[in-house]
């Protein structure tokens, strides 16, 4: 068994550096927030939680790299966990993280800065 990790450790540092690099993640906060970048967060955050309609703050991780959705309470309680994200930069690209299934997605049109 031991040598069945060594070979798995020794193949990830093989291949990391086959690729030059390894893609840290660096917690990040949005800077120069505009109408396209806020449009492209709430989409994506609405593909990521199956279609439904989310509503944020013209500010949404403006000021912090962490964002919690609640479910809305229409009728009674609602059972649903809040939904969290991250916003990340790896390398010179925005990232939003999903952090109940680890699911990525680049936010092309959004402007980021390691917070």
């Amino acid at each position: 068994m031991q040598y069945a990790i060594t070979v798995i450790g020794t193949l990830l540092v093989l291949s990391a550096c086959k690729t030059g690099h390894v893609r840290e993640d660096v917690p990040a906060r949005v800077i120069n927030p505009t109408t396209e970048s806020h449009a492209e967060l709430k989409r994506v955050l609405s593909d990521a939680l199956n279609g439904r309609d989310v509503t944020i703050a013209d500010d949404a991780l403006s000021n912090d790299s962490l964002l919690v959705i609640e479910p809305a309470h229409l009728m009674g309680r609602d059972l649903r966990k809040p939904e969290q994200f991250r916003l990340v930069r790896s390398g010179s690209t925005c990232v939003l993280v999903h952090l109940g299934s680890d699911e990525r997605y680049e936010l092309g049109d959004t402007d980021c800065a390691p917070e």
